[in-house]
């Protein structure tokens, strides 16, 4: 019988560097990221062609950040310290913390914002674009 090796994402993970370096740090209290790598496709129909035809060009990275706000910790005011400094910062987003070696990673431009509601837990986030190449770890 073949071994299940669909995971959870509760074990996921971000890390940061908000100066673009490679001293990542855990960003604490997120609760979910995600990544489009879809790769832009150009249009090379040609006269004669009995249907469309495309050629792949590059993956364009980018997602989402989401996270609870804690003014205590560092989590929420990192963010947004890097947010506001307008710099590339360096991302990295691990899938499953138990293998720690697979990780997506990349210069990013960030940005985000806040949701605070009557009725519920003050949430924030954002968006993520590509600032640099990435790679997908090992």
């Amino acid at each position: 019988m073949p071994v299940d090796s669909r995971l959870h994402g509760k074990t996921g993970q971000v890390q940061m560097d908000p100066a673009g370096g490679s001293t990542l740090v855990t960003l604490g209290d997120t609760n979910s990221w995600s990544l489009d790598a879809s790769t832009e496709r150009v249009d090379v129909t040609a006269f004669g062609d009995t249907n469309k035809q495309k050629r792949a060009g590059l993956p364009e990275y980018g997602g989402n950040l989401g996270m609870w706000w804690n003014a205590v910790a560092t989590s929420g005011p990192r963010y947004f310290a890097a947010i506001l400094a307008g710099i590339p910062v360096t991302l990295r987003l691990i899938p499953n913390t138990a293998d720690p070696t697979v990780y997506f990673q990349g210069l990013a431009n960030v940005d985000g914002g806040l949701n605070v509601s009557a009725t519920g837990a003050i949430s924030s986030g954002g968006k993520w674009d590509a600032a640099g190449n990435w790679l997908l770890a090992p």
